[in-house]
């Protein structure tokens, strides 16, 4: 039988969709053994429960386009000479794919900040920083205590 929780626990709860539960140590350690693919991978599994906490995100088809952006550039520039227009072309199309990015990890932190700081003013705080240079894993960080405080008992993301 559960134990009921004190009021104090409950006011800080947040109810809907459990987030990614994965400690950003973990996903960073993942990231490097498989040379950053298990970032890509993450990135869209945090964009998801973004988009089921807020439907109106768009951040999991402006990060596709940053993917779709850094993989033509990076096939462009390697298969083209050293110094041609094509090089340059693909090096353009890797810089256009990381200011994508930017956009989406900020669509993801817009998001999160509206749907815990709803009902409870000041719950959450992401440093625009942080989100900047460490996207992924300060959102983990934050996805992780986000898990620990809600209320649905959705279970993890599916």
């Amino acid at each position: 039988m559960p134990m009921a929780q004190p009021a104090a626990a409950r006011a800080n709860d947040v109810t809907g969709p459990r987030p990614p539960r994965l400690h950003w140590a973990l996903v960073l350690l993942f990231t490097v053994i498989t040379f950053g693919l298990f970032f890509i991978v993450w990135m869209f599994i945090q964009s998801i429960w973004v988009r089921r906490i807020d439907p109106k995100s768009n951040a999991t088809g402006v990060l596709a386009i940053y993917v779709a952006l850094v993989l033509v550039g990076q096939v462009l520039a390697e298969s083209s000479g050293v110094g041609s227009a094509g090089a340059v072309m693909g090096l353009l199309l890797v810089l256009a794919g990381s200011v994508v990015s930017i956009f989406g990890f900020f669509s993801m932190r817009r998001s999160m900040l509206h749907y815990c700081n709803q009902n409870q003013p000041g719950s959450l705080k992401l440093s625009a920083a942080l989100t900047l240079f460490l996207n992924v894993f300060y959102f983990q960080y934050h996805m992780t205590r986000i898990a620990e405080r809600t209320t649905d008992n959705a279970g993890p993301l599916r």
